[in-house]
C-alpha cells in the first residue's frame, strides 16, 4: 500500500472516502503539515465529489461542498473527522498495539479499520481504497470474526490493569480499535447484527452494563428512542450488548455527527458552556430535521436519572441520504458528578433536578402544555423503573445505590408551577 509517509515516519496524506452507497468513493483528501508530534492539515473535496450532483456535503457549514480547502486550525483535522476516529479506548489500545509510534489523528484514523462509526473510511490512494495502516510489524496473525466475549473481556481487563500481551491486543486491534468513548468495549456481531459489547470496567460503584440496560429500557418506556439493547452473562459478570444504530438493517451506512462537531466545540474538551437549547438551535439552523422536543424530553430525562455524564459527544446525529435527523439516546447511565455537563439553556442551573431544568421549555420552541404533555409521559414511563431492576437481576446493594442516584425518578416531583 502506497501510504504517503514523511521522513518522520508520520502520514501526510489520507484519501477519505463515504462509504454511504455501499461502494466506497473517494470524496476528498487530508494533507498533513509541519513535523511536530501535533501537527494540522486541510481537507479539499475531490473534483468528481464537487461534480456530483448526488454527492451531499459530508458535514453541513463545516465541510461545505466547495473546491475551496477547509484548514484544520485550531485542530489536528477539521473537527468532523474527530467523529470518525476513535476516541479515549481505541486510541488507547492503538497506543499499546504499536508503543514505537508517535500518533496524530492522521495515524489514528489511518489505523482505526473499516468498521469505525458512520459512513467514512480512509486510506492511502484512490485506487487503493479504504485500507488499514499498521506502522510496525503487522499482526499477521490476526484473529477472525470468531473471538469470544469472554475473550474480549479478558483482553479488555488486561488493557485496563496494564498486563496486555500481544495475543491481547490481536484481539482488541480487530474489534476495539476504532471505538469511541472511555470505558473498555469491542464491535462484535450477535445473531448477525452488528453490536457494541460494553463491558465492566475497574472502579465501577456498581454493575455498570446492568444500570445501563435499566436506563435504555427505561428511556424507551418514556418516549425516547433508543438502540436495541440486551445483557449477557459472561465468566459470572455482565456485558451489555448495544446494537449499532449507524448502520442500516440491509448494512448500508449513516454519516455520523456529534453534537460538539455540530457546535465547533474541541474534541478533547469535557466541560462547555452550550445547552440543550444550543443544540437544537443548531440543528435547525443547518437543515436536521427538527429536534427542539426530543432534546427537551432527553433532558428531562437525563436530569431525572441523574445522567451527569450528558457531555456533547454523547449526543448525535445520522445522516441518511441528504437528510441529518437526531441518533437514538446512548451512554444512559445514573453518575455522582453533581451537575448536567450541558446546561437546559442559556443562564438555566445544571443542577440534576427535572424541576429546574422543566421551565426552559420556551428555549426549545414548546409552550407550556406542549412541555407538560412531555414531562407527564417521562413520569409515566418512570413507573416501570422497579420492573425494569427486578428484569435485568439488579443486587440489592447496587439497587440501593441507584435509586439513590436516580430519587427523581423514584419519586417523581409535580411539574413546576
Amino acid at each position: 500500500m502506497a501510504w504517503r509517509i514523511s521522513e518522520s515516519g508520520r502520514i501526510d496524506r489520507l484519501v477519505v472516502f463515504s462509504l454511504a452507497s455501499g461502494a466506497p468513493q473517494p470524496a476528498g483528501e487530508l494533507v498533513f503539515e509541519g513535523k511536530g508530534p501535533v501537527r494540522r492539515s486541510f481537507f479539499r473535496y475531490a473534483t468528481s465529489w464537487l461534480r456530483n450532483p448526488d454527492a451531499p456535503p459530508l458535514v453541513p457549514a463545516l465541510l461545505p461542498k466547495r473546491n475551496k480547502a477547509v484548514r484544520s486550525d485550531p485542530f489536528e483535522v477539521p473537527l468532523p473527522f474527530h467523529d470518525a476516529g476513535p476516541d479515549g479506548w481505541g486510541k488507547s489500545i492503538l497506543a499499546a498495539a504499536f508503543p514505537n509510534t508517535t500518533f496524530g489523528m492522521g495515524e489514528f484514523l489511518a489505523a482505526a479499520g473499516d468498521e469505525r462509526t458512520g459512513d467514512l473510511g480512509f486510506g492511502p490512494t484512490p485506487e487503493e481504497g479504504p485500507q488499514r495502516f499498521e506502522p510496525e510489524e503487522p499482526f499477521l496473525d490476526l484473529p477472525g470474526a470468531d473471538e469470544t466475549l469472554e475473550e474480549l473481556m479478558e483482553a479488555a481487563e488486561s488493557v485496563e490493569e496494564g498486563r496486555a500481551e500481544r495475543h491481547h491486543l490481536r484481539l482488541l486491534f480487530r474489534s476495539s480499535a476504532d471505538v469511541g468513548g472511555a470505558r473498555p468495549k469491542a464491535r462484535v456481531q450477535r445473531d448477525g447484527r452488528g453490536c457494541i459489547a460494553k463491558f465492566p470496567a475497574r472502579g465501577d460503584p456498581f454493575d455498570d452494563p446492568k444500570a445501563e440496560a435499566v436506563c435504555l429500557s427505561l428511556a424507551g418506556a418514556c418516549g425516547i428512542e433508543v438502540p436495541g439493547h440486551e445483557t449477557v452473562r459472561i465468566a459470572g459478570r455482565t456485558v451489555l450488548l448495544v446494537e449499532r444504530f449507524d448502520r442500516a438493517p440491509d448494512g448500508r451506512r449513516f454519516g455520523y455527527m456529534s453534537a460538539g462537531t455540530l457546535l465547533g466545540h474541541p474534541p478533547d474538551a469535557y466541560h462547555t458552556r452550550h445547552s440543550y437549547a444550543d443544540v437544537a438551535v443548531r440543528a435547525r439552523e443547518i437543515g436536521a430535521r427538527p429536534c427542539e422536543a426530543d432534546l427537551y424530553r432527553r433532558l428531562l430525562f437525563n436530569a431525572f436519572i441523574h445522567n451527569t455524564d450528558d457531555h456533547l459527544r454523547n449526543h448525535a446525529f445520522l445522516r441518511d441520504g441528504a437528510e441529518w435527523r437526531l441518533s437514538p439516546a446512548f451512554d444512559l447511565v445514573p453518575h455522582r458528578q453533581a451537575r448536567l455537563v450541558l446546561r437546559p439553556a442559556r443562564d438555566v442551573d445544571p443542577h440534576p433536578d427535572p424541576a429546574i431544568a422543566a421551565p426552559a421549555y420556551p428555549a426549545f420552541d414548546l409552550s407550556r402544555a406542549e412541555a407538560s404533555a412531555v414531562y407527564g409521559e417521562i413520569v409515566a414511563g418512570l413507573t416501570l423503573l422497579p420492573d425494569l431492576l427486578d428484569r435485568y437481576e439488579v443486587s440489592r446493594g447496587d439497587r440501593a445505590l441507584l435509586l439513590d442516584l436516580m430519587r427523581h425518578a423514584a419519586a417523581p416531583p409535580p411539574f413546576p408551577g
